[in-house]
């Protein structure tokens, strides 16, 4: 596991300290944020085992005043929600003596900050909450920590850390007899690969992922699969393969916000290819198409056909 929580000066999270240092004022939004979210994961802490205060006040004046934190933070911020959800979250975990009750509110927050960039925040969440639930964690929420912080350190371009933590989520998934969360341990392995440059290899585990994917049905690993495919064939020159797996990710992504970013990644293959009028003609028909199609419940059903006269073919 990376070790993330890091502790600068003797303090745990003190990552979300870092945000003080750098904010104009102390009294600025994201530094009361930072400390908020400093103060929230210092409560967490205090449900892992032997790190409980010594008596159930000592908790309770501890809640209410990280409690009272959040009720200053910016209401208009998502992260207040975060941390407004988790301080709750504690307060139900310590009464129930059950660390899993504050999971769904730490994967949450995690997914919130590695959306935002954040990513050495997310990673911190991350290993802080399986050090609070040790062994009481379930096997599901473990598969799921572990492939996102195989995810967020892949990003850090940590690739020994994501190689580590794909090669455990898929242990656990094998363990669980969990197919899609051993399919994309093995597709983050592989786009890991293909950040360390090793293409050859990439291609050839995210063609065998996808393959698995579409015949088990899994139509969410096969997209996500279907991109990070593409991009590996758009780094080796293979562009117009690309631009095919590309549009079969863009068919394939359930979620709005996965499909335009499957249309971004076209427009910018299709000027590789040096087609300007092409890439800009082709993305405004397909956002008009598939806001067209969600109206009417249904998906594209041809391949578009600027690409198709690239000889491009669906």
């Amino acid at each position: 596991m990376t070790q993330a929580c890091t502790e600068l000066d003797g303090l745990p999270h003190a990552v979300f300290l870092r945000r003080l240092a750098g904010a104009r004022s102390a009294t600025s939004a994201d530094a009361r944020l930072g400390n908020g979210a400093f103060l929230a994961l210092r409560l967490v802490d205090l449900l892992g085992p032997g790190r409980g205060p010594g008596h159930p006040d000592a908790f309770r004046y501890q809640h209410a005043a990280t409690e009272r934190m959040c009720k200053e933070l910016p209401a208009d911020r998502t992260e207040t929600s975060h941390l407004t959800g988790l301080v709750r979250a504690v307060a139900d975990a310590f009464q129930e003596q059950d660390a899993r009750i504050a999971v769904p509110a730490l994967l949450a927050y995690a997914h919130y900050l590695e959306d935002e960039l954040r990513l050495e925040e997310a990673l911190d969440v991350l290993d802080c909450m399986l050090s609070v639930t040790a062994s009481a964690l379930r096997l599901s929420d473990k598969i799921a920590a572990q492939l996102r912080i195989g995810r967020v350190s892949r990003k850090l371009n940590r690739f020994e850390d994501a190689d580590a933590a794909y090669a455990i989520g898929r242990q656990l998934a094998d363990a669980a007899g969990d197919l899609r969360g051993v399919l994309l341990s093995r597709a983050g392995r592989a786009i890991a690969l293909q950040g360390r440059g090793n293409l050859a290899d990439a291609e050839r585990v995210l063609r065998e992922v996808v393959a698995e994917a579409r015949v088990g049905g899994y139509r969410d690993v096969e997209a996500g699969v279907e991109h990070a495919l593409a991009t590996t064939l758009l780094l080796r020159g293979q562009v117009a393969d690309g631009i095919l797996h590309l549009w079969h990710a863009f068919e394939t992504y359930d979620d709005e916000a996965s499909s335009l970013r499957a249309l971004n990644d076209l427009g910018v293959m299709l000027l590789a290819v040096g087609r300007v009028d092409d890439a800009e003609h082709d993305q405004a028909v397909s956002v008009r198409d598939k806001d067209r199609l969600q109206m009417e419940g249904g998906k594209p059903d041809c391949f578009p056909r600027h690409l198709q006269r690239k000889g491009v073919r669906g």
